[in-house]
């Protein structure tokens, strides 16, 4: 009985002084112990950036030299196996993106994003990439804070298709004296990274959105900036109508001048014949959440990255 109790008072003696010695060398003050860190979410990232353009803000076209770091780093984004992640994450740096790394929540895969201060000298954008596989979808928002929720629909779509990269412009499509519209911009930073796309086999959707005033009783504009079409079209404008959507096909019908014939990354797949898919949405589709949820799902239906 004996013996026991004195074993009893060692082991307690020995723990007290483990006790001690943990709190002496670990977790500062104040600071939860064996607490994993809360993943960022870039959903939040993505909102929050769009939510902050404004149509008053500044605007320039990267120069030369910025230019050339950014047609670089957009490529090795494209690498197989995103071998070129580091190189490119140092460029972009050098171009006033912050570059974060992690796990999405909501999906459980791990992402790069790069973002640009919104309003800031350099209004360049967000970029956010799925390192899950290899890209094999550029999903496109020219006119964040202008055409409302297209983000929104970007990054549903961003998060259903692995392998995605989504290109968010910098700036509201009326800064700098409207010289910010990057849909119509052949000069910007998202013109370079569309042509990028086109170059690389990368089949691209651009979100765009329209008023019902502007084409009465039709909700969907699917079109490649041209008057034909191509089999990511067509599967397209069959999954939109499937779904319940009333789709206007663009190489057949008029479609109230909403078929992007004047958008120059439309004009630059072309050149190089690429697929890219140009969709515009009435504000009745993009305002309720389950529409748009239920455009995403007819869009993932459609198996865009598939010529």
């Amino acid at each position: 009985m004996a013996r026991t109790s004195t074993r009893r008072l060692v082991l307690l003696a020995f723990c007290a002084a483990l006790s001690l010695c943990l709190a002496a060398c670990g977790d500062p003050p104040g600071e939860p112990t064996g607490v994993p860190p809360t993943p960022i979410d870039p959903g939040t990232v993505v909102t929050d950036f769009v939510g902050r353009l404004e149509p008053t803000d500044p605007y320039r076209d990267p120069d030369p030299t910025e230019r050339q770091g950014a047609r670089r780093a957009v490529t090795l984004l494209l690498a197989e196996n995103h071998a070129g992640l580091e190189e490119a994450s140092g460029l972009l740096a050098g171009l006033g993106f912050t570059a974060s790394r992690g796990r999405d929540p909501q999906t459980g895969r791990d992402y790069a994003l790069f973002v640009t201060e919104a309003g800031g000298e350099r209004p360049w954008g967000l970029i956010l990439v799925d390192l899950s596989r290899p890209v094999r979808l550029a999903v496109e928002v020219p006119h964040p804070h202008s055409d409302l929720h297209t983000e929104d629909v970007g990054l549903r779509l961003f998060r259903a298709t692995p392998g995605s990269i989504m290109l968010v412009a910098g700036a509201h499509r009326r800064a700098g004296d409207q010289k910010a519209d990057a849909a119509h911009n052949s000069q910007g930073l998202f013109q370079l990274a569309s042509d990028r796309f086109a170059r690389g086999g990368i089949n691209q959707i651009q979100l765009h959105g329209f008023a019902e005033q502007s084409l009465p009783g039709e909700e969907i504009v699917v079109s490649n900036g041209q008057k034909r079409s191509d089999a990511a079209l067509r599967r397209t404008a069959d999954a939109l109508d499937a779904a319940g959507f009333v789709a206007c096909r663009a190489w057949s019908s008029r479609c109230g001048e909403l078929e992007g014939t004047t958008n120059t990354q439309a004009e630059a797949a072309r050149k190089q014949g690429a697929v890219f898919v140009h969709l515009e949405i009435t504000w009745a589709v993009r305002r309720a959440e389950d529409r748009r949820a239920d455009l995403v799902k007819a869009l993932v239906a459609a198996d865009l990255p598939r010529r």
